[in-house]
């Protein structure tokens, strides 16, 4: 009777404290989806503060000085942090993972369903719209090439912890979807149009 007893016990408690993570997991998602952008590494609701201004009137040379902005997709009404770079005097976002057939729905497939986007930097908003790259072309190339530059880490502190955490998330992603074993580079880059 007492062993009995003590499974019943044990039982309920980790009924209880999975109930309690659960429970606290969603009030988190749910908080999240109303912040006023991303928080952190996790994706946020939509961007509401900040200066409403042209996309094409922001002086993007001055902010590729900066290594994030925050990227509001507006059909999903979610938002996240994204690493940008600059070519020409333009701005533009990758997605790094294994975003073609991937096993992990990314962003990009949520801009290939509505490519409209806010973007939030240096405490101005600016409406915008996401362009496919397509690889190999002179475009992606130059951009990959400035991105490598920005990013590289060469100069350590914060930029070199980062491009090497993000650099070993990439490997590890692409080792466990199978994405190493194809020919084909299953990131995505977009050009930030106005719209």
């Amino acid at each position: 009777m007492k062993n009995t007893s003590r499974s019943m016990g044990w039982i309920g408690r980790l009924a209880a404290i999975v109930g309690l993570l659960f429970a606290m997991l969603a009030g988190g998602a749910f908080l999240l989806s109303r912040a006023d952008g991303p928080v952190f590494v996790f994706a946020g609701g939509p961007l509401r503060s900040g200066e409403q201004v042209d996309l094409a009137g922001m002086d993007w040379v001055a902010l590729d000085e900066l290594h994030e902005l925050e990227l509001e997709i507006v059909g999903t009404a979610s938002s996240r942090t994204l690493w940008f770079s600059i070519h020409e005097g333009v701005p533009y976002v990758a997605c790094d993972l294994d975003c073609i057939d991937g096993r992990l729905t990314r962003w990009p497939q949520q801009i290939d369903r509505d490519d409209r986007v806010v973007i939030r930097i240096d405490a101005k908003r600016a409406n915008g719209r996401l362009i496919l790259v397509p690889h190999g072309s002179a475009e992606y190339e130059a951009v990959r090439a400035g991105r490598v530059r920005k990013y590289s880490g060469n100069e350590g502190g914060r930029a070199a912890a980062e491009t090497a955490a993000h650099a070993a998330v990439v490997d590890v992603g692409e080792i466990l979807t199978g994405r190493s074993k194809r020919t084909e580079p299953g990131d995505r880059l977009y050009r930030v149009d106005p719209r």
